[in-house]
């Protein structure tokens, strides 16, 4: 799948970096496990206030040399990227293409954001890197392809699961069938946010698809991880080019109860079966300014499968942000383990859902908004078999008095998405936290 020099050497690179004195960014650090985790915030301030023009690239198309992002903490990051860092990051995103299936001669419509964004950026050099064809630019110019008789040699989307979904039914509105603008159309590559199965049945519906594949990526750090074409759900890391280390469940308990307490570490080497946790993110091999430990505040599981002879090699599952753990009495629940819960539910009925935090006062801890497909209604005196899939989801929530927890009412339909930028879902609104 790589070569030898599509490998970087993690080990080397952390031998040349270290020891670390007086770092902007980093401070002091005699090793590699010496340096504090980067926090979202931190490289927000970092980037925002550091001058990087003599070492950033000129492109023509791109003449501030950042790549911007509001990420995690809704403040905006301007990575900076040298010649050397573009060149490397085309790489990095054909392989990734290539294992999610792209192959020369394939046609990208691409619906990434425009610069100064990178997924546009991205997808367009990423593919073309492999000796793909990219037939547009971002999602502002998708309806090029068409208008331009080019539909037939579109074979790959890429995009945020809502910006493919609003997008795909543009294009039957104006245009007419699927089968008939973009007949050959045959895979969806989603990235930026979790991807429901009840989402991913919805886009092979609108689009024809094939195959429906998230792309575990950030702009910090470029793509992370790849879904198993044969496994859904199951991605396989971006090890040959990135460094990853693990925060256990347990551990982010303990920061929970104590705001002083800094969770500690392990390799992914070290992480057992069905572990969940925090990701930690490296990447070594930047020029202009290497990303190390970066907490960027991820929530995963791991999976050691016995079809992998490599116990080394652990896939992921991508459960949701941290920030949006939802806590049943003192028992951590994460996005995607409710979104599985309500799937054993509904089933195909389910389209869509939100979970809202109430005020103290209220009746219930948390509402549950579920949008059913159109003349379906939610089962009546029914929930016992929800809280049932939740407990199977978390063991610790037997003795949770989850109706106490979670009221659930159908809504007729969620707002409508307005298509700008790599949008994303807001499935989980906690209330603010308070010291």
């Amino acid at each position: 799948m790589t070569t030898a020099n599509d490998i970087v050497d993690h080990e080397g690179l952390k031998q040349s970096i270290y020891p670390m004195d007086n770092h902007p960014l980093y401070g002091n650090a005699a090793t590699f496990i010496d340096t504090d985790y980067l926090l979202p915030a931190a490289l927000a301030d970092f980037t925002n206030e550091t001058d990087f023009e003599e070492d950033t690239t000129s492109l023509e198309i791109c003449p501030a040399c950042f790549f911007n992002t509001s990420g995690t903490t809704n403040r905006s990051k301007k990575i900076p990227f040298s010649d050397a860092d573009l060149a490397r990051q085309k790489v990095h995103e054909a392989i990734s293409f290539k294992k999610l299936g792209m192959v020369p001669g394939d046609g990208v419509m691409s619906l990434g954001a425009p610069l100064p964004s990178i997924s546009g950026w991205a997808i367009v050099n990423g593919s073309e890197h492999l000796g793909a064809k990219a037939l547009n630019t971002s999602q502002l110019d998708y309806d090029d392809i068409i208008d331009r008789g080019r539909g037939k040699q579109a074979t790959f989307v890429i995009g945020t699961p809502l910006v493919v979904k609003e997008i795909g039914k543009a294009i039957i509105e104006e245009y007419g069938p699927m089968s008939e603008v973009l007949p050959n159309m045959r895979t969806g590559v989603i990235f930026g946010d979790v991807l429901p199965d009840a989402l991913r049945a919805e886009l092979k519906e609108i689009w024809g698809f094939e195959h429906v594949l998230s792309l575990y990526g950030t702009v910090e750090a470029d793509v992370v991880a790849t879904e198993c074409v044969d496994y859904q759900g199951e991605m396989l890391l971006m090890s040959e080019r990135l460094y990853f280390e693990f925060l256990p469940e347990s551990e982010l308990a303990k920061e929970r109860l104590d705001l002083n307490y800094v969770a500690k570490s392990m390799t992914m080497d070290q992480v057992p079966n069905r572990s969940f946790g925090e990701i930690l993110i490296s990447d070594l091999s930047r020029e202009v300014l290497p990303l190390i430990r970066y907490r960027i505040g991820d929530v995963i599981e791991v999976h050691r499968s016995t079809r992998d002879a490599n116990a080394n090699a652990p896939t992921i599952s991508v459960l949701g942000r941290s920030k949006n753990t939802v806590m049943l009495e003192n028992i951590a629940l994460y996005e995607m383990q409710l979104n599985n819960a309500l799937t054993t539910w509904l089933g195909n009925d389910l389209l869509e859902w939100k979970l809202t935090e109430n005020e103290a006062a209220a009746d219930h801890h948390y509402t549950l908004e579920v949008q059913l497909v159109k003349g379906r209604e939610l089962p009546i005196n029914n929930e016992a078999v929800l809280f049932k899939a939740l407990r199977d989801q978390r063991n610790e929530l037997t003795d949770v008095n989850l109706a106490k927890e979670i009221h659930v009412q159908q809504i007729i339909e969620f707002a409508k998405v307005e298509v700008t930028g790599d949008i994303k879902a807001a499935r989980i609104i906690l209330l603010p936290q308070t010291v």
